[in-house]
C-alpha cells in the first residue's frame, strides 16, 4: 500500500512539474512575436483569387452591438464600396423575419451605406460547416461561370472558413475561387509613451510611488503582452476547431 502511495505521489509531482514548466514556457512565449505570427497565419489561405468578387460573404459573428459583429460589418461595408457590383451575403442561423440579431446585421450594413437590394441572408447556418454548405447551395443555383467570393470574418476564422467552403464546393463540383478580407482591428499610430512623474500629483506616499517602476515607455508591457494573451487564446481555440473539423471530414 505504501509503495502504491509513493508511486501516486511521484506521478502527481511529475504532473505538477510538467504543468509548471508548460505554464512558464507559455508565459515566456507571450513576450515574443510567436502568438501574433500564429494568429496571423490563420488569416491566410493558399491560392487566394485576384479576381473581383461577384459575392461578398459576411460570416455571422456575435450579435450587434458586439466586437466581432461590428468589426465584420465594418469591413463588409468597406468591401461593398470597393466592389459595387458584388452582392453581400450574410451567413446566419436565422432569417431577418425570425431573428433580431439578423435584422441588426442588415440595419448596420444599411447604416454604413450598403443598399438593401444588395443584401441577402443565408439562413440555416449554425456553424462554419453549415454556413459553407448554405453558400454553395445558393451559388450552385446561379450557374455562373465567373463566380468569386470574398470572405469576411475574424482573422483566426479565415482558414477554417475557406477550407470548409472549398470542401463543400468540391462536393458539388463547383469551381469557386476565394479571396479573403480578415477583419483586423485598425491599429493606433498615435504616440502612446508617457512618463509617470509627469502625471503624478503631490500625495502622502512619495516613497511608495518612487518604488513603483515607470512603465509609460514600455508598450510591450502595457499592450503587447495582453494582446499576445488574446492571440494565444484565439489561436489555441481555433487549432482545436481545425482538428475537430478535420476529423469530421469537413475540411
Amino acid at each position: 500500500m505504501k509503495a502504491l502511495f509513493r508511486s501516486l505521489l511521484r506521478l502527481v509531482r511529475g504532473a505538477l512539474l510538467l504543468a509548471g514548466l508548460a505554464a512558464a514556457l507559455f508565459a515566456a512565449v507571450q513576450f515574443t512575436d510567436l502568438p501574433w505570427r500564429a494568429y496571423k497565419s490563420l488569416s491566410q489561405i493558399p491560392d487566394p483569387s485576384a479576381k473581383p468578387p461577384t459575392h461578398i460573404l459576411l460570416m455571422g459573428g456575435s450579435g450587434i452591438p458586439g466586437e466581432s459583429g461590428l468589426m465584420r460589418t465594418f469591413y463588409a461595408a468597406q468591401a461593398a464600396r470597393q466592389h459595387p457590383k458584388a452582392d453581400v451575403l450574410i451567413a446566419l442561423p436565422l432569417g431577418a423575419a425570425q431573428s433580431e440579431s439578423s435584422r441588426a446585421y442588415l440595419d448596420e450594413l444599411r447604416l454604413r451605406g450598403v443598399a438593401g437590394s444588395r443584401l441577402r441572408i443565408l439562413d440555416n447556418g449554425r456553424n462554419t460547416r453549415e454556413q459553407a454548405l448554405r453558400l454553395v447551395e445558393y451559388l450552385s443555383d446561379k450557374k455562373s461561370p465567373s463566380l468569386c467570393v470574398l470572405v469576411i470574418t475574424d482573422p483566426e476564422h479565415i482558414r477554417r472558413t475557406a477550407a470548409c467552403i472549398r470542401k463543400a464546393a468540391g462536393g458539388r463540383q463547383l469551381d469557386l475561387p476565394l479571396a479573403v478580407f480578415p477583419a483586423h482591428p485598425l491599429s493606433i499610430d498615435d504616440p502612446l509613451p508617457w512618463r509617470a512623474d509627469e502625471l503624478d500629483t503631490p500625495g502622502p506616499a512619495p516613497r511608495l510611488r518612487s518604488a513603483i517602476p515607470d512603465i509609460g515607455s514600455s508598450l510591450r508591457l502595457r499592450y503587447n503582452l495582453w494582446a499576445n494573451l488574446g492571440y494565444s487564446n484565439d489561436s489555441l481555440r481555433e487549432a482545436a476547431a481545425l482538428v475537430y473539423y478535420r476529423l469530421r471530414g469537413w475540411l
